[in-house]
């Protein structure tokens, strides 16, 4: 009686430990929630602890000891099929895109209503430069999602390296009209407007993104100063292409050497990529 007791209370404790670590999850302490499933020395979890040890694993980029437990939590009798898609996304993190399509693809057999299902297998194909299948899946994303901000980032991302201008600008203003914190979204939406030479337009959007608060003030300033160069103010252009290279952008290092300190020189912009979510 005395032992089932026992039992009973650590079992209870598990629980609650269980508990306390999805809160820690929830709220973005990913470590503080593994620190409490490790806690008490334990050799090995319950299920549903190996899931949600994988899945903070996952959020902190250790795609390899995530997959170990997303493998333990199965093992041990994990029977939710969020197990599949979420090993099938931290399966794309880790690169090994084949696995993971195979495992979405499983979890869709559950659930086909699931529009993160459909965005992460678009997200995959888009990496893998498959983007006519990138955008079917991605489609299907926005059908059952309309407020799916990544969704629309990530189509715009595919209209943008298809060059349909239009369609892309249209689908990144939508992802920021969705969450102004996008920034990116509305990043790429000033520099597909310089693209249709709106450099003036260009220039007052990435003027506001300056007075946001991002991490990649360095691009900002590099393109603000593309836009007043076209625009034959060169002040300008050698102002921001300072700044920017003092930020640690070397594109603007050089662009600041050949178009402002070389005066004959011409400066080239880089190529773009919109793969960066």
């Amino acid at each position: 009686m005395v032992s089932s007791l026992i039992l009973f209370c650590s079992f209870a404790l598990c629980q609650e430990d269980l508990a306390m670590a999805h809160a820690d999850y929830s709220g973005g302490h990913f470590e503080q929630a593994i620190e409490k499933l490790n806690a008490k020395g334990r050799n090995e979890l319950s299920p549903g602890a190996y899931m949600l040890r994988a899945d903070c694993l996952h959020k902190l980029g250790k795609f390899s000891e995530a997959l170990n437990d997303y493998d333990r939590a199965k093992l041990h009798g994990y029977a939710n099929p969020d197990l599949l898609l979420n090993r099938g996304i931290c399966r794309s993190s880790a690169g090994a895109y084949d696995t993971a399509k195979l495992d979405i693809v499983a979890y869709l057999e559950y659930d086909r209503e699931d529009p993160k299902a459909y965005y992460w297998l678009a997200h995959i194909e888009y990496l893998m430069m498959e983007n006519n299948a990138a955008l079917r899946y991605v489609d299907e994303a926005v059908a059952l999602d309309s407020l799916y901000e990544e969704a629309y980032f990530l189509r715009g991302a595919i209209f943008a390296d298809q060059r349909k201008i239009l369609l892309a600008m249209e689908d990144f203003k939508t992802a920021y009209l969705i969450n102004p914190k996008l920034h990116r979204a509305k990043f790429h939406f000033a520099t597909l407007t310089m693209d249709l030479g709106l450099n003036e337009q260009a220039k007052e959007i990435l003027s506001e993104l300056l007075l946001e608060e991002t991490d990649f003030s360095d691009e900002i300033f590099y393109y603000r100063g593309w836009c007043s160069y076209t625009l034959h103010d060169s002040d300008g252009a050698c102002n921001d292409w300072v700044e920017s290279a003092r930020l640690g952008n070397h594109d603007s290092e050089e662009s600041h050497r050949k178009g402002c300190l070389d005066k004959g020189g011409m400066p080239r912009i880089k190529r773009r990529s919109y793969a960066r979510f």
